[in-house]
C-alpha cells in the first residue's frame, strides 16, 4: 500500500511519509513474529527492544501524516519542523526502550513483560502519540463541510486507535483466562486495513486529483455552447452560469482551478467539486489563500498551473473584488499576460463579474478586450 500511494503521487509530501510508515509497519510485523520464536533469552530481549522502538517511530510517523488533514487548509502543525519531529520521535523511542531489561516466555513463545515498568512507560508514550493524533484530526477537521474529508478524518482516527483497542481486547481475554499469543501484529493489521480502505475509497494521503470524474449541474443549453473561446467574460449577479461552463469544460477533459472570494468548502459543496483545487481570495493569511492585492502571486500561481502540460480551465469568480483591491491598469496587465499563457497552453480562462457593482466605463473596457456572455 505504501508503494501504491508513493507511485500515485511521488511529489506529494504525505507519499514519502506514508511509504516510511508502511515500511516501519512491515519491520514491526517481522520483529513481532521474530520475538515470538526467538531462540534464546538474549536474542528475545534485543528483538523486543527493537520492536518497541520501531512501534514508537510508526506512531510518530502517523502523527506527522495526520497533520496534513484537511488538505484544503493544511494545519501546518509541523510545517518546517519535520527535523524537530524526527528528533523527538527517535528520542522518545529511545526513552521507551531503555528500561526494557527483561522478557518472559509462555507456551506460545517469547514476549515483552507486560507487567514491567518499561512496558508501562512504552505504553504511555504510544498512547500519547495516539491521543495527540486523534486530537489533531478532530481539531482541524471538526468544522470541515466537505464530506470526503470528514470520512478521511474518521477513518484515520479509527485506524490509529485500532492497535490500542486490540491491546485492550487482549487484556480482557487474559482476564478471562483465554490463552492466546502475545503478538501485536493483528492490531497493526487492522490499522493498515482501515488505512487501505480510506486510501482506495476516499483517497486518504493522496492529493486531490485535478480531473473531475462526475460532473453535475450542467444544463443542456450550456453543453452546446462553444467552449473553445480562450477568455470568457461572463456578466451575472452570481457566478452560476460561469460555473456551469466551467463544469462543462471539466466534463470534456480539462483540468480545473478555481479562484474565488467565497469559502472553498462552500464552492465545493455547491458545485460538487470534490477534486479540483480551490484557492481563496482572502486578506487573512493561510494555506490555499491568496491576498487579493497581491497580483504577482496570483499571476504566478495561475501561470504555473497552466504550464503543467495539460489543457486547463481556470475560473476567477470575483474579478470585481480583485479590481477593488488593485489599480485597474495593473489588473488588466495581469489579464493580458494570462491571456498569452492561455493561448499557448490551449486552456480557457473564465472571468465572472457582477455588472451592478462596477462602473460602466470599466465594464465597457473589459467587454472590448474579452469575449462577453450575458447570463
Amino acid at each position: 500500500m505504501g508503494i501504491y500511494v508513493y507511485s500515485q503521487s511521488p511529489d506529494f509530501p504525505t507519499s514519502k511519509a506514508f511509504l516510511l510508515s508502511m515500511t516501519l509497519f512491515l519491520i514491526g510485523a517481522f520483529l513481532d513474529f521474530a520475538l515470538l520464536y526467538a531462540p534464546n533469552y538474549e536474542t528475545a530481549l534485543w528483538v523486543a527492544r527493537a520492536l518497541l522502538f520501531v512501534i514508537v517511530l510508526l506512531f510518530a510517523s502517523i502523527l506527522y501524516l495526520a497533520s496534513f488533514l484537511p488538505y484544503e487548509r493544511y494545519s501546518g502543525w509541523f510545517e518546517g519542523k519535520e527535523l524537530m519531529l524526527g528528533i523527538i520521535a527517535v528520542f522518545s523511542a529511545i526513552i521507551a526502550v531503555m528500561p526494557m531489561n527483561s522478557v518472559s516466555e509462555d507456551r506460545f513463545g517469547w514476549n515483552a513483560d507486560a507487567g514491567s515498568f518499561a512496558f508501562l512507560l512504552w505504553t504511555g508514550i504510544v498512547m500519547g502519540y495516539i491521543s495527540v493524533t486523534i486530537y489533531m484530526v478532530h481539531h482541524t477537521c471538526k468544522d470541515v463541510k466537505w464530506e470526503q474529508t470528514r470520512k478521511q478524518s474518521r477513518l484515520l482516527s479509527l485506524s490509529v486507535a485500532s492497535p490500542a483497542l486490540y491491546a485492550f481486547a487482549m487484556q480482557g481475554a487474559y482476564a478471562m483466562n483465554i490463552e492466546m499469543p502475545s503478538i501485536l501484529s493483528p492490531g497493526f493489521l487492522i490499522l493498515a486495513s482501515v488505512m487501505a480502505y480510506a486510501i482506495l475509497r476516499y483517497r486518504l494521503f493522496l492529493p486531490p486529483v485535478q480531473k473531475e470524474t462526475a460532473v453535475k449541474g450542467i444544463k443542456n443549453s450550456d453543453r452546446n455552447l462553444d467552449l473553445d473561446q480562450k477568455v470568457l467574460l461572463i456578466e451575472e449577479k452570481r457566478p452560476v452560469r460561469s460555473y456551469r461552463l466551467f463544469l462543462a469544460m471539466l466534463g470534456k477533459g480539462k483540468v480545473g482551478l478555481v479562484i474565488t472570494r467565497s469559502h472553498p468548502e462552500i464552492v465545493r459543496e455547491e458545485y460538487n467539486l470534490q477534486k479540483t483545487p480551490v484557492l481563496w481570495l482572502a486578506k487573512q493569511p493561510g494555506p490555499n489563500r491568496i491576498e487579493p492585492a497581491n497580483l504577482s502571486i496570483l499571476q504566478h500561481v495561475i501561470t504555473e498551473y497552466l504550464r503543467k502540460g495539460e489543457s486547463a480551465a481556470i475560473i476567477i469568480d470575483s474579478l470585481e473584488y480583485i479590481l477593488e483591491n488593485n489599480q485597474e491598469d495593473k489588473v488588466l496587465m495581469m489579464l493580458y499576460n494570462l491571456r498569452d499563457e492561455i493561448l499557448l497552453t490551449n486552456s480557457t480562462l473564465i472571468l465572472s463579474i457582477d455588472p451592478d457593482t462596477m462602473e460602466e466605463s470599466r465594464i465597457a473596457l473589459l467587454e472590448r478586450e474579452f469575449q462577453t456572455i450575458a447570463a
